[in-house]
């Protein structure tokens, strides 16, 4: 839609409208080829899948659409992506996956693709300021936010200069004749033309409350960005919102998260220091109920967090706000001591285990027993001993912990190791919270973590990056009621990743653990 007025009427939201209802989206070959490969894999599990798509975020957007299209019918709404792939069942999904067109990025408008990193973007800032908030509805957030400007998508892969204005307007170029009032009754009209869409593709219901946030209920918004501009006056702020219920309402609103987290990811493409990017910040703060500069450090965290987990699957054109953030050590990979200039003294190296080769009969055998109900663990260290010997004996792992939830601290407590290459005794040993912090929703945000050497987030903490140094390794959490009970750690003691087929094995040895947990604790 063009920024000039005249082209803000219904008939051109009308003819956009159809347009963007009948575009599809295109996919690489890699991506189809992946998605494809996971549903056909014998190891698949739900989980497993749905953070796959996660990755894929066109892909998402045509699950949840055929979804959608189910769910009109049964007039229910399409919440999470688990939802979504269970409407359709996997051999639906494969064949939707297999007839997305397909497109190698580089043929791709950059407008189209720079969108797409935005979204993710948008995704890493949602789950760095909110997943422990709200953990118990991480699903419907990460699926809203990554999808809410899903119809803007498409709006850039057909008309990608309208992006390209959006940022000249942002630098404070306006078209030749047009005023700024013409401009926002244009961006007005443009967001109703992409709530219309979102309803058109019955997209999760948080979108749509975002959406009428920015049009029907937009003056509450305001009162809540004014608000929030007066964050030097807590006390004032509170005395606004216990005098304004229907504000106070508004604002503890779960769905606020994903527009709070889009906004965010959309101010800080342009500049971490501008006015939009800033009263996003203190929207998130007000949200919290922390600090402004709380607010603002993470989300430099968060986007230091986004542009590892993009920075080898984007191409160089792609701009990552992290890129303009100030580089601390942990990121330029700099220590103090190559600062200065004196030379760190070197360390040896450890010796490492041996690889082992796999044992796949073993290792179904020994998931096959935790699983079995009833149980023929005689207590907890018997059961943790199967599992590790699961990984070890069965995968060939060179390298193994499996550490549990501790009840009384809350920490997660190393219980059993094997393969260290130090040879400490790590049983007891605290790697962290269970409970508080971006390190345990982190944890919970995949089935399984690959961590690269010197690409570790953030909330990790000391002691799992100190077992981890020179190795890649990988993270399966052990969750309940969206609680954090384990965590299992696994390395081939190398810098080399895991096939895909045993990253598989590891997920699904996590899932066989936990009921066997389960059923230890159901019995005792």
């Amino acid at each position: 839609m063009s920024t000039h007025p005249n082209n803000g009427s219904n008939e051109v939201i009308g003819e956009l409208r159809q347009k963007l209802n009948a575009c599809v989206l295109p996919i690489s070959l890699d991506q189809q080829t992946h998605l494809v490969a996971q549903l056909e894999g014998d190891l698949l599990s739900m989980n497993e899948l749905t953070q796959a798509i996660m990755r894929a975020p066109v892909a998402a957007l045509h699950i949840c659409r055929a979804a959608g299209a189910a769910a009109r019918h049964r007039d229910v709404d399409v919440l999470t992506l688990e939802q979504a792939c269970s409407l359709l069942g996997t051999q639906r999904i494969a064949d939707l996956l297999k007839g997305i067109p397909v497109v190698e990025p580089d043929q791709l408008p950059w407008a189209y693709r720079q969108l797409l990193s935005i979204s993710e973007h948008a995704v890493s800032q949602a789950q760095g300021l909110f997943a422990n908030r709200i953990a118990r509805l991480w699903h419907e957030m990460s699926l809203a936010t990554l999808l809410f400007l899903s119809p803007l998508w498409t709006l850039a892969y057909l008309k990608p200069h309208l992006f390209e204005q959006w940022e000249r307007l942002n630098d404070g170029v306006l078209p030749d004749g047009v005023s700024r009032r013409q401009i926002a009754d244009t961006t007005a009209n443009g967001f109703h033309l992409v709530q219309l869409v979102a309803q058109d593709w019955w997209l999760p219901p948080w979108i749509l409350q975002g959406y009428r946030s920015l049009n029907a209920n937009r003056r509450t918004m305001v009162k809540a960005l004014r608000v929030a501009r007066d964050s030097a006056h807590p006390q004032d702020q509170q005395a606004q919102l216990d005098g304004d219920r229907e504000l106070y309402r508004w604002l503890t609103q779960p769905a606020n998260s994903a527009l709070i987290a889009n906004g965010m990811a959309l101010g800080t493409h342009h500049s971490w220091y501008n006015r939009h990017t800033s009263r996003w910040q203190k929207l998130s703060a007000l949200y919290l109920n922390i600090e402004v500069a709380d607010a603002q450090r993470l989300t430099h965290e968060n986007a230091v967090n986004s542009a590892h987990d993009q920075f080898t699957r984007c191409s160089s054109d792609i701009f990552l706000p992290a890129s303009t953030l100030p580089q601390p050590p942990s990121v330029t990979g700099k220590t103090p001591a190559a600062r200065t200039g004196t030379p760190p003294k070197a360390q040896p190296e450890p010796a490492r285990p041996e690889p082992r080769s796999a044992d796949p009969d073993l290792w179904r055998s020994l998931c096959l027993r935790l699983s079995k109900q009833p149980d023929s663990f005689g207590n907890l260290a018997q059961l943790l001993e199967c599992a590790q010997n699961a990984l070890i004996k069965g995968l060939g792992l060179t390298t193994c912990w499996i550490a549990l939830s501790s009840a009384r601290s809350h920490q997660l407590v190393i219980a059993v190791a094997s393969g260290v290459a130090s040879g400490q005794p790590l049983s007891g040993t605290p790697v962290g919270s269970s409970r508080e912090g971006h390190w345990p929703a982190w944890l919970r945000s995949a089935s399984c973590h690959e961590v690269q050497p010197q690409q570790a987030p953030g909330a990790m903490p000391e002691k799992v990056l100190e077992l981890g140094a020179g190795s890649v390794f990988y993270l399966a959490p052990l969750t309940h009621n969206e609680q954090l009970v384990g965590l299992i750690y696994v390395s081939n003691g190398s810098s080399q990743p895991l096939d895909s087929k045993r990253q598989q094995a590891v997920v699904k040895t996590a899932e066989c653990l936990h009921k066997a947990l389960l059923h230890l604790k159901q019995r005792a």
